[in-house]
């Protein structure tokens, strides 16, 4: 993947639209991305990440994306073009976020999240442009995954390059690191596979367990069919004994063996219940024969008995048959006699009524006569007419009466009014100089608090000069100490090297002539021969000592003059701080700068109660205004109220009056009223009352005359006889269903007397039928425990049947079931770590994460030992898992190879720069292993970000040779970082500079530098 073009836009710091041209930043291979802490460097890194992913890194919410400097009608959105997998494309992504509304004047309104995706085509005649891919974010997702063969958590490990994560990672314990690479490297799959394995063993086993419990409930059950069969033949628990499941082998044949007892059972079942059959046949034939004579012999007793009744029951049918004559001639009388008793009941019903109404009335109508009556209700009727002419004056004298009352609260209400609105103007002078005033000193205290910024501004600047100013007094003073001794240490070491030389020169003849051979030439007079050559002295100085006497001198000499240069660099800038600062202390500085501050905040405070102080004396003004024209309206209304108020009592006295008469001793109208209609009421039910009776008696003297005469006509002499002769309808139906039974009856017994067989059979001996009926009872029983055993027998062939072919087919799948719970059960172990056929003792998740972890140490040492001049290795180690109780291991271990040493030692035993050369060569090495497992293709593009600080020039140097072969195969290194070497070593940067209205971008390319 190769980054070509980004544009972000309102994105983190960048408040306007900024560009970055990676083309030509990365000409060269390696480029810097520079800038302040805080500046924005590594929201370049955020923006790559969003317009690929659509999040950042980490766990940063999206819609903190936007720039908090951009302008409200500013879309936040990023473009990017880059080349993956043959293809150069652009993707332009939009967060959710929210804008003023252009439809509302206030509120806002909210844009959902947008993408899109576009791949640069070539026409015909060789002009590029863009093609849309895709507007939606899952079919995006899926393009750029299938582009770059990296997902987001892949992408941010391997092109981002997080140092603090690594160093984090190179530290931590086995855990930790399985964290990440289970990330990276998705080995989830292997979990889930232990995990179905394990899962697999389980089942097997349940379903062999299955077979195994069903093959014991099956031997349990064959015993309990069989187990009954098994005492009736005399054979006890022993001799037929169960065998044990584990022999499968033996369950067969006993069972078999079984079945064919049983089969030899049912054959003596069925020959017991056929003989038991006949003999049940005959005794229920005799049993019916017998029951048939008692029968008849019964029969012929009851008709013998009936004829006797039939004799006794005769003697009284000349009585009943004159009462039933007599009841049904009064029966014709019955709707005349109960007419005459229902009017004398209706008669003393009314008459009872109409006294009760009576009594009711007033003693001067209470015996007159219904005419009289009808006259006096007239005369209520009229009287009550007139009152209820009067209830529109009672109700308006009740009206006027709320009206006064109304007048006179609404006349105490203006009064309050036109206190309350007096007592408040008389106020308001005071109140209003008061708020002025107030005013005044704020808007004072307002004009003051940009001088107070300006003074604080100064005295912060005096401050930090004060504190560089102090601080490079005493590091000049310690330079100059330093320059000092420098200077007596390059003497020193100048005087002992022409010392040195002296001496050398001094004893330089026995120098030479320890160089002189035997024959060979002296190298100062050419003679071979050498008579009487010259001695050493006996603390002769050597060539090598003089020179090493030289070296010393000039490195004390390189270091006195680097300490005058720094000591002159501090001079300078301590006169430069001085100059800045002033004469005034650090301490009376910060009492000046707390002071002003305190002012600031005063003023700060003072005038942000301005514009309530301006709000609270205009609403004053307006409330004097509204408090004037109230107490002048309150006035008025006290004024009106009191006139109208003497204008309705005049009214309300006059209608008093008429009132008053109307009344009578009633306190209202109504009540007058409800009076004159409770006596109407009372004379019209009298009347009613009366009325009723007159016509009731009437109805009775007619009904008494008809029944009378329809009495004689009947033969009945008087009325009191006809109704002595009623009877009850029903009586007398019975007594002539009596008299007709009584012949059929007579007929019948008569008929049953002549029967041959009756009379045959009365002459016979009494019928046994208890003796019958036990016979049949018996030979029931015996019927029934035959059919019972019969049906046993059955029962149990048909039972042992079934089991036996249930077992055939369980034991069939015995034998495969235990191959396959055997097959999975190592597997699993294996997979688990759960047996000693596991010889690493790893789980299998643990073990492709160690191998992964193998191999990025294999690929991170081949940069390590670049960038630490092969002293540096890292060893891969299987370590125990605490978390398992030590059993298992986790193969997840880092250590540190010291190969000038050979030692190892623990990753935290690390110097700062030692850690960030593992780290980085860590990351690297990550890199190259998940490119390599996600989709094998290469990354143009990587992102290093910080770290270098940590570096001697030695090391910097190291990793920085490193980073150049990175550059090989036309891939481009970014380095974030504001180390100043970083500046000076690498030509083409993006420096990233901070404002206070937002971040800007500009690039150096290295033409420019």
């Amino acid at each position: 993947m190769y980054l070509h073009h980004l544009t972000v836009q309102a994105f983190g710091p960048f408040a306007r639209t900024e560009a970055v041209d990676f083309d030509a930043l990365a000409s060269n291979g390696l480029f810097l991305l520079r800038g302040d802490t805080g500046a924005g460097k590594t929201s370049i890194l955020d923006a790559v990440c969003f317009a690929l992913y659509g999040t950042v890194p980490g766990i940063r919410p999206t819609h903190r994306l936007r720039s908090d400097h951009a302008p409200t009608d500013t879309r936040t959105q990023v473009i990017l073009e880059f080349s993956a997998a043959g293809r150069r494309l652009k993707i332009t992504r939009k967060p959710k976020q929210t804008y003023p509304s252009t439809r509302a004047k206030t509120g806002t309104a909210t844009a959902e999240a947008t993408v899109e995706l576009h791949q640069q085509t070539s026409t015909t005649d060789g002009v590029a442009g863009w093609e849309p891919v895709s507007a939606n974010h899952q079919d995006t997702a899926r393009e750029i995954e299938a582009a770059l063969g990296l997902s987001k958590e892949q992408f941010c490990q391997v092109v981002l390059l997080p140092q603090g994560d690594f160093a984090t990672f190179l530290r931590s314990d086995a855990k930790d690191r399985a964290v990440l690479l289970r990330r990276l490297f998705d080995t989830g799959r292997f979990q889930e596979l232990q995990v179905w394995l394990t899962n697999r063993s389980k089942a097997t086993r349940k379903d062999l367990d299955e077979v195994t419990t069903t093959l014991q409930q099956l031997s349990e059950r064959i015993h309990q069919e069989a187990g009954p069969l098994l005492h009736q033949d005399g054979t006890g628990p022993d001799e037929v004994a169960r065998p044990d499941t584990e022999h499968a082998a033996d369950v067969l044949p006993w069972a078999q063996h079984l079945r064919t007892r049983a089969q030899s059972a049912h054959a003596t079942a069925v020959a017991d219940e056929e003989r038991s059959d006949t003999e049940h046949q005959h005794a229920k034939t005799e049993h019916q024969r017998t029951h048939e004579l008692a029968n008849q012999q019964t029969q012929h007793a009851q008709a013998q008995a009936r004829r006797t009744a039939l004799d006794d029951k005769a003697a009284h049918h000349p009585r009943l048959s004159e009462e039933l004559d007599s009841g049904r001639r009064a029966e014709r009388l019955r709707p005349l006699l109960e007419a005459v008793k229902d009017t004398s009941r209706a008669q003393g019903t009314a008459t009872t009524a109409e006294n009760d109404a009576r009594t009711r009335l007033s003693d001067e109508h209470r015996h007159t006569n219904i005419p009289q009556l009808r006259a006096a209700l007239e005369q209520h009727h009229a009287e009550r007419g007139r009152v209820e002419g009067l209830l529109p004056d009672e109700q308006h004298h009740t009206l006027l009466g709320a009206q006064i009352t109304d007048l006179n609260t609404k006349a105490e209400q203006a009064q309050a009014d036109l206190e309350e609105a007096g007592q408040w103007l008389a106020a308001w002078p005071v109140l209003e100089a008061e708020h002025t005033g107030l005013l005044g000193d704020m808007t004072k205290a307002a004009d003051q608090v940009p001088q107070h910024e300006q003074d604080i501004q100064t005295l912060n600047t005096h401050l930090k000069a004060a504190r560089l100013r102090d601080t490079l007094t005493t590091q000049l003073d310690t330079a100059a100490q330093a320059e000092t001794d420098r200077a007596t240490e390059a003497l020193e070491a100048k005087k002992r090297w022409l010392d040195l030389r002296e001496r050398r020169l001094d004893g330089m003849a026995g120098e030479l002539a320890a160089e002189l051979t035997d024959g060979a030439p002296c190298s100062v007079c050419g003679s071979p021969e050498h008579p009487d050559p010259a001695q050493l002295l006996p603390d002769q100085p050597t060539r090598e000592d003089e020179e090493k006497a030289r070296t010393l001198h000039e490195q004390a000499d390189t270091l006195h003059a680097q300490a005058g240069r720094h000591h002159n660099d501090l001079a300078t800038q301590h006169a430069e701080a001085a100059g800045a600062a002033g004469p005034t202390s650090c301490d009376e500085l910060k009492a000046q700068l707390k002071k002003a501050k305190a002012a600031h905040r005063a003023a700060c405070d003072a005038a942000s109660a301005l514009p309530a102080a301006q709000e609270t004396l205009t609403r004053l003004r307006t409330e004097h205004e509204t408090r004037t024209q109230q107490r002048q309206e309150a006035q008025d209304r006290v004024t009106e109220c009191q006139a109208r108020t003497r204008s309705l009592a005049q009214q309300q006295s006059t209608l008093a009056d008429t009132l008053a008469a109307a009344r009578g001793t009633a306190t209202t109208l109504d009540e007058r009223i409800a009076e004159l209609s409770r006596t109407a009421k009372n004379l019209s039910d009298a009347i009613d009352a009366a009325q009723k009776a007159a016509d009731a008696t009437a109805r009775h003297r007619d009904a008494t005359s008809t029944a009378t005469t329809t009495a004689h006509d009947a033969g009945f002499p008087t009325l009191d006889q006809a109704t002595a002769a009623l009877k009850d309808p029903q009586l007398l139906d019975q007594w002539s269903q009596e008299l007709d039974q009584w012949g059929k009856d007579d007929a019948v017994v008569t008929d049953l007397l002549k029967t041959p067989n009756l009379l045959e059979a009365g002459l016979q001996p009494p019928a046994d039928l208890q003796a019958a009926a036990t016979a049949l009872l018996e030979a029931e029983d015996r019927m029934k425990k035959t059919a019972a055993a019969r049906q046993q027998a059955d029962h149990r062939v048909t039972a042992l049947t079934e089991l036996i072919s249930t077992l055939e087919a369980r034991l069939s799948d015995l034998e495969p079931l235990q191959a396959h719970h055997a097959l999975a059960d190592r597997l699993a172990g294996i997979a688990s770590a759960t047996t000693t056929a596991n010889t690493l003792s790893m789980e299998l998740e643990a073990y492709v994460l160690a191998a992964r972890l193998e191999e990025i140490a294999d690929a991170a040492n081949i940069r390590l030992q670049a960038m630490t001049s092969e002293r540096y290795l890292l060893q891969h180690t299987a370590d125990k898992d605490a978390g398992r109780r030590g059993r298992l291991k986790s193969g997840l271990g880092l250590r540190i190879l010291d190969t000038w040493t050979g030692t190892e030692r623990e990753t935290s035993t690390l110097s700062g720069g030692e850690t960030f050369t593992a780290s980085l060569a860590l990351a690297l090495g990550l890199a190259d292993v998940v490119t390599q497992e996600a989709s094998g293709r290469p990354l143009g593009t990587l992102f290093i970000d910080e770290g270098f600080g940590t570096l001697d020039e030695q090391n910097l140097q190291e990793v920085m040779d490193v980073l150049d072969q990175l550059r090989a195969g036309n891939r481009a290194v970014g380095i974030v970082s504001h180390v100043a070497e970083l500046s000076r070593r690498i030509p083409s940067q993006l420096n990233v500079m901070k404002h206070r209205n937002g971040s800007t971008l500009r690039p150096l390319i290295s033409t420019d530098l």
